[in-house]
């Protein structure tokens, strides 16, 4: 009897270390994603001194715009790159890369009016509720 108190008091002190692991990762994981947005957001901010708009709408687009030279070779105003990408941070290589959030699905990049862009992720849920819910926004 003893025996089976021990391995229940085990097993409850095991599923709340395990659950807690968890809650720390997804907080880990928005946070990571929250400071992508904002560096996204600098980089545009930069990329629009020099060129007094934003890139064209789309993750790809948004890629090659800030942190390729390529794209750019020869254009006096491009003063970037206006970020730098991990590997773990792109889905692919520069100039065909997208930029993904911390559960692997690629950021959203649009163009609008108020405000000027919007960037974002669809958040711990996984789905695009296009800003809306739990998407992590950058507006």
């Amino acid at each position: 009897m003893e025996m089976l108190a021990v391995i229940a008091i085990i097993s409850v002190l095991m599923g709340m270390i395990l659950s807690g692991g968890n809650q720390a990762k997804q907080h880990a994981r928005i946070y990571k994603t929250k400071a992508m947005i904002a560096s996204l957001d600098t980089a545009l901010a930069l990329y629009h001194t020099d060129f007094g708009a934003y890139p064209g709408a789309g993750n790809q687009n948004l890629v090659n715009l800030l942190a390729d030279a390529a794209t750019y070779s020869g254009n006096n105003d491009w003063h970037g790159p206006y970020i730098s990408f991990k590997k773990q941070d792109l889905n692919g290589v520069i100039p065909g890369a997208t930029v993904i959030d911390a559960w692997g699905y690629d950021y959203y990049y649009s163009l609008g009016t108020v405000p000027a862009y919007k960037i974002w992720s669809r958040g711990p849920d996984m789905q695009n509720d296009n800003g809306m819910n739990d998407d992590l926004i950058s507006w």
